[in-house]
């Protein structure tokens, strides 16, 4: 009795929100290295009569700055001399470019029917779902949106499901690329309900 309890708390939570997400995928990928330089060496000047000497390992520019800080005669002494390192090496760097397909979701809600304020209960509708369209381009913009319920076209956001039916998604970016989902959506056929923003079986004593 108790795992037929859980397998039954674990449908609803799934028929409570679910969504069918596709695309947002790599495609049109390129690669390019480059040869990035970097300065090392001995670095040594003069600054007001003193000799400052560096070692340097890594910099990024061939034009290096030591800096000393000396307590000299009772107070503390900043001096600063540049010299140009003359070793130079580089690092290579691949870096990857690509475009990505437009994201494109299909999602279902629960309608809500009443709600139960003395058990904090909340009851959805049966035999009705909601069906959801939502679609972003991570690099670019959605140029074209088309949708269908049944196999019939629809410019709605939204619409709501009354018995089995394929709805479908096709999204196409400013890049030409396109993404196509579908997926089956069948209302409830029993009661939901939801407490605490956990799905549970409806009138179930605690």
């Amino acid at each position: 009795m108790k795992l037929l309890t859980m397998l039954a708390i674990s449908s609803l939570t799934a028929l409570s929100f679910n969504a069918a997400a596709a695309g947002d995928q790599k495609v049109n990928c390129k690669t390019t290295t480059q040869n990035i330089p970097y300065y090392y060496g001995w670095a040594s000047c003069w600054a007001s009569g003193r000799f400052m000497q560096e070692h340097v390992s890594r910099s990024a520019t061939q034009w290096y700055t030591i800096s000393e800080t000396v307590y000299e005669n009772g107070q503390w002494n900043t001096y600063q001399c540049s010299d140009t390192l003359t070793s130079v090496a580089y690092d290579t760097v691949t870096q990857e470019s690509c475009e990505y397909t437009p994201l494109a979701v299909i999602r279902e809600h629960l309608i809500t029917e009443r709600y139960d304020s003395r058990t904090g209960t909340t009851y959805y509708k049966t035999g009705v779902v909601v069906a959801d369209f939502n679609y972003s381009d991570r690099d670019g913009q959605v140029q074209k949106v088309e949708k269908w319920v049944g196999g019939v076209s629809t410019a709605k956001s939204h619409v709501d499901i009354t018995s089995p039916t394929t709805v479908r998604l096709r999204v196409t970016d400013n890049d030409g690329n396109v993404t196509d989902t579908s997926r089956t959506v069948s209302p409830p056929m029993i009661q939901q309900c939801s407490r605490g923003g956990m799905m549970i079986i409806c009138d179930m004593d605690f």
